[in-house]
């Protein structure tokens, strides 16, 4: 809940950023440089989300060392291409790369059995928001750059809308679930109040 309180936080102060670059500063280049730290900054706070949700620690080792990686990469792709247009592949690499890490968030969840419904997690509606973000928004960012009809563009727009209207009506949903400490089925449960004596044999007696 810290990770999504913050992640709100983080998207409320990019939108003021991009409206003072756009409509105080008019200036092309501060608002894509905004966007650009936005897309890094989106991609370290979900997949650092997704990290301490996941039970691999080899996996959790991967999805934490690739947030420095991307950083990396999104800075490097800024500057060394033209800073006065709209560059989609730090984007497009971190959607794939968060539809990849969500992918495995569910698969392992589907390896476990526990014992509340899965619908009642918090992490897991989180999780469904973010995928559907990213899966439905996909190719809005892939062909953003390399289309310009201007009504499939208007079309791309409506959708990104809907999508991310859809995502945070299902990220308002999670707030409504119970978190549960999850517990696999496997283990054996033994009550505590279980007197183990009365079914042992009294050596002094008959």
């Amino acid at each position: 809940m810290k990770v999504f309180f913050i992640y709100a936080c983080v998207v409320a102060l990019f939108v003021i950023l991009v409206q003072v670059s756009l409509q105080l500063l008019h200036s092309k280049g501060i608002y894509l440089f905004i966007i650009r730290i936005y897309n890094i900054s989106e991609y370290g706070l979900i997949a650092y989300f997704i990290s301490t949700i996941i039970k691999s620690l080899l996996v959790r080792k991967i999805i934490r060392l690739s947030i420095i990686v991307f950083a990396l990469y999104a800075m490097v792709d800024y500057f060394f291409t033209n800073q006065l247009k709209f560059n989609n592949h730090a984007i497009i690499v971190s959607s794939l790369s968060l539809i990849m890490i969500l992918i495995y968030f569910f698969y392992e969840k589907m390896q476990t059995v526990f014992l509340y419904p899965l619908y009642q997690s918090i992490t897991f509606w989180i999780c469904v928001g973010f995928f559907l973000y990213f899966t439905g928004n996909f190719f809005f960012f892939l062909f953003t750059n390399y289309s310009s009809d201007k009504a499939f563009l208007n079309q791309m727009r409506i959708i990104y809308g809907l999508v991310t209207i859809t995502k945070n009506i299902v990220l308002s949903m999670a707030l409504l679930a119970t978190e549960h400490v999850e517990t696999n089925s496997e283990e054996l449960l033994i009550p505590r109040d279980l007197q183990l004596d009365e079914f042992t044999l009294n050596p002094t007696k008959p």
